[in-house]
């Protein structure tokens, strides 16, 4: 399948941001000449995160900034290397004729305890995804494995999911239908080997701090300063560790984008992301790029909101002048964004953009047509007039989000006349409430886990445990079911298009911007790549140059 990659791969050149989030600032910063970690030898790259990574326990993983550090910390049995899917912990594979059997040979590897990575990990890891008792978010992820839907409600037990292993290296998947994109998947950190036995010792606190888990990737985690910095370190039991150059990394909390650019002026960081209120101080200094990011408002339409009214939802959808947005939230930098499914994905031949183009809603809004909407949701929400509708939008606690929220409250009160009050808390907290679907309307986002539209589109069913909004719909679960079950692929193309088309029609979430970043980066630090599926990027070959 043809493939038009949306990132850029920063090799000799290039860098690549951190997905935006928010959380408590650092509270030390190294001095500008060191880059210290355990091993004191100073080949440390630092890069900041606005939030530390919810969690680093790989099932349980549901955030850019968590999935960004699993990807070094564990080794799949595929890498997806910006766009390269290739075996990692696995040294090869078969597929069946039929496209529903994978079989795995494993390479001889290592956990950083020195015990030999065995396939038992790999099915325990999966096993564990689905596991009701996990409650993993990204349950969903795995669906595509036999029978994981009728485990993870409990219906089978675990060792009835599709993954096996005959013997200590070799592991055996079988899926509910053929995908072009499984192997994409197996790079992401729901699919990580996870030792039974360490999760067994640690309970409800494995992975909460370094020595509460092992680690088969190219790097371990040396130490963890909560609220402050995670310290990686290289892993020397990692099968492949001569091409390791670095001696670790250090991803440092500083949730104010402005005061990382500062540090990456004074030398204490070797990558920044600018935000767009400094970008013209630094014109011709940074590399811009698309790391994937599709940000939205989600609205929740469980029984009870306000926003089960589909119509005031469109009302919402039309309301909004998303150029304009972009213009005060961003300083033009970031892209409007009209529909749901990211256009850069894989379509049939090309990207799916190219091949389905559509603009759901009108990039400057039609007000006109909100209104209607609004006046046909009054009745349904016990409202005589507009300025009766009260809505809460939450969002992160940094300065960033805070001015993105400001733009859309000032234009849906100005465009409708309800009212529309803030609520920010930190990014964690955030997670957990779009989760526990405590939120009326949130602005979050999506960064695909394979380059598919249905990564986009699998969230949104109605037995989906991502699907944060509580969307239901038949038509627009058949349209799913179809893509599943069609073995044409401009069938099940087309029938994704559909998913995408009935989505927006729902209005279930109000599409925002596609996120450009503007980075500063070290001179020196060479072979750091981005990509837009799963992750940020990729420092597992990155190096300084002398």
């Amino acid at each position: 399948m043809k493939k038009k990659i949306l990132a850029i791969l920063m090799t000799a050149t290039f860098v690549v941001g951190l997905l935006a989030g928010c959380s408590t600032p650092t509270s030390s910063v190294e001095d500008k000449d060191k880059k210290s970690d355990s091993t004191g030898t100073g080949n440390i790259l630092r890069y900041p995160v606005t939030a530390e990574p919810p969690t680093l326990d790989p099932q349980l993983a549901n955030s850019i900034p968590s999935a960004t550090v699993c990807y070094h910390l564990f080794d799949n049995l595929m890498r997806n290397d910006s766009g390269d899917v290739k075996p990692a912990a696995a040294e090869s594979y078969k597929m069946s004729d039929d496209g529903l059997t994978y079989t795995f040979k494993l390479r001889e590897s290592y956990w950083s305890d020195g015990e030999k990575v065995k396939a038992q990990d790999f099915v325990y890891g999966m096993q564990r995804l689905e596991d009701p008792a996990t409650a993993s978010e990204y349950a969903f992820a795995g669906m595509i494995i036999k029978n994981a839907s009728k485990v993870n409600t409990g219906e089978l037990p675990v060792d009835e999911l599709g993954v096996s292993a005959p013997d200590d290296s070799t592991v055996v998947i079988t899926l509910e239908r053929p995908a072009s994109y499984f192997l994409a998947m197996l790079s992401g950190a729901s699919f990580a080997p996870t030792r039974k036995d360490i999760v067994e010792k640690y309970g409800k606190d494995f992975a909460a701090e370094p020595e509460k888990n092992v680690y088969n990737g190219p790097f371990k985690i040396a130490k963890w300063s909560h609220g402050d910095r995670i310290t990686l370190a290289k892993n020397d039991k990692y099968w492949d560790a001569d091409s390791v150059k670095l001696d670790g990394a250090e991803v440092i909390t500083v949730q104010d984008r402005a005061t990382s650019v500062a540090m990456f002026d004074a030398g204490d960081l070797d990558i920044a992301d600018v935000p767009s209120t400094l970008s013209a101080n630094y014109k011709d200094k940074t590399i811009s790029y698309y790391d994937g990011s599709n940000d939205y408002i989600m609205m929740n339409q469980s029984e009870g909101s306000p926003l089960a009214s589909k119509n005031l939802r469109l009302a919402i959808n039309f309301a909004l002048d998303r150029e304009n947005y972009v213009k005060l939230s961003h300083e033009g930098i970031y892209a409007p964004n009209t529909r749901f499914v990211l256009p850069q994905v894989n379509g049939v031949d090309g990207e799916y953009g190219d091949e389905y183009p559509y603009e759901a809603f009108p990039l400057n809004g039609d007000k006109d047509k909100a209104n209607e909407y609004l006046q046909a949701a009054l009745p349904e929400l016990g409202a005589s007039s507009p300025a009766d509708v009260q809505l809460e939008l939450l969002t992160g606690d940094t300065e960033e989000t805070k001015k993105e929220v400001e733009v859309i409250q000032a234009q849906l009160q100005d465009a409708l006349g309800i009212k529309v009050n803030i609520k920010q808390v930190p990014y964690k907290q955030r997670l957990q409430m779009e989760a526990e679907q405590d939120y009326q309307m949130v602005v979050t986002g999506w960064v695909p886990d394979y380059p598919d539209p249905y990564s986009y589109l699998e969230l949104w069913t109605t037995d989906s445990t991502y699907n944060h909004a509580g969307y239901s719909s038949e038509e627009y679960d058949k349209d799913i079911e179809l893509s599943n079950t069609s073995t044409d692929p401009k069938e099940r193309m087309d029938a994704l298009f559909d998913a995408e088309k009935t989505f927006c029609d729902d209005g279930v979430v109000a599409p925002l911007q596609l996120r450009q970043i503007e980075l500063l980066k070290n001179e020196k630090l060479k072979d750091f790549k981005t990509y837009f599926v799963g992750l940020n990027y990729n420092f597992v070959h990155a190096y300084f140059e002398d």
